[in-house]
């Protein structure tokens, strides 16, 4: 299983996003450090600080091997050969509904125009990723034409893209399974309209494909796709990937600056409130043994396991900080235990110890 970062892509898509070249670079960096295997620079004919920003990218000598995106236009492989990116990303949409309201050609032109795109990338020393955009509303007949016609021109990888974000998991599965039978490694590409971007990438990697397209905190168009903490940690967890998790909340947090875009408090991995315990009895299960709380320790993302306190606390809450400062009197425990719960604010570690002392005072 592989990664592909496409935040310098797919997440500049997303409304209100815009890098400079500064941040194209800086972000490519670390995202490197997290390890995929592919970065996704951006699409060199959008503008000119685009195509400066990947020709940046692409002259760092990063781990990861750099792929730019392209229409099945030769005047966009010209820009991407001129970017130094070793990979090029080329996408048609060949559906009925496309050929015939979008581009007003017909099937057999469209492949002629994919097969040419993928001759001249392949004869000028660039590795080949074809996407039949919106795969999974494209008809059969449609797909196994382009798709046989790619591989005859010696495509490297074809993506599997459900661009708007409808495919049922099953289905999603199906056309996985279905494709493999071209014999090219395939990858996956997952929007996340109705919520299932994540669901979709999983059943695609089960049924035979080898890499998941990701965006640092799953920006891009309208609602983004796979969230990059997510599928790097399910790669690690249950892949074998190793992955280093702990660059996931330094490259969420870096994207927040850089955007302005904040993510929820409960977003799983990265979120202010991923390894935050509230209930008592979680909180006193947790101090015991983290395993009956957390599927993995907050140290492995780089962070730190936090209790909150409210009237939910329980005894362990409590003391979980007050045995940091010396304070060990039970009668202090359960008079602040008491007050607690009959108000309904929230305590922070220092109010707990203030409120501590002052009943400490108060019992002596």
């Amino acid at each position: 299983m592989e990664i592909l970062d496409s935040t310098l892509r797919e997440g500049e898509q997303s409304p209100e996003v815009s890098f400079t070249p500064e941040q194209r670079l800086e972000l490519a960096i670390a995202i490197d450090e997290l390890g995929v295997e592919f970065i996704e620079a951006g699409h060199p004919a959008v503008s000119e600080d685009v195509f400066k920003g990947i020709k940046s990218v692409a002259s760092q000598g990063l781990n990861a091997k750099i792929l730019a995106h392209s229409r099945a236009r030769r005047e966009d492989i010209d820009l991407v050969l001129r970017t130094d990116a070793s990979w090029i990303g080329i996408f048609f949409c060949v559906s009925n509904r496309c050929l015939s309201k979008r581009f007003h050609i017909t099937l057999e032109e469209a492949v002629a125009r994919v097969v040419d795109s993928i001759d001249y990338a392949k004869s000028h020393g660039l590795k080949v990723r074809f996407t039949p955009e919106d795969t999974t509303r494209t008809e059969w007949e449609n797909l196994e034409k382009v798709i046989q016609a790619a591989v005859q021109a010696g495509v490297d990888r074809i993506s599997v893209a459900d661009t708007t974000g409808v495919a049922h998991p099953w289905s999603f599965y199906s056309l996985v399974s279905r494709l493999r039978e071209f014999g090219v490694p395939l990858h996956v590409h997952c929007h996340n309209d109705m919520g299932l971007a994540l669901a979709n990438a999983i059943m695609g990697i089960e049924a035979g494909a080898i890499l998941v397209d990701a965006t640092v905190n799953g920006i891009g168009e309208r609602t983004g796709i796979v969230d990059l903490a997510q599928i790097t940690t399910i790669a690690n967890y249950h892949y074998g990937k190793n992955y280093n998790l702990e660059m996931l909340p330094l490259l969420s947090k870096k994207l927040q600056e850089i955007t302005g875009l904040r993510i929820e408090k409960n977003r799983p991995i990265v979120g202010d409130f991923a390894f935050v315990h509230k209930a008592g009895l979680h909180v006193a299960a947790v101090i015991r043994d983290p395993y009956f709380y957390e599927f993995l320790p907050p140290e492995f993302f780089g962070r730190n396991r936090e209790i909150f306190v409210d009237k939910y606390a329980g005894r362990a809450s409590l003391e979980h900080y007050l045995h940091r400062v010396g304070i060990r009197n039970e009668k202090v425990v359960e008079k602040l235990l008491r007050r607690i719960k009959s108000s309904n604010m929230a305590y922070t570690p220092e109010m707990i110890v203030e409120e501590a002392k002052r009943i400490e005072k108060e019992v002596m």
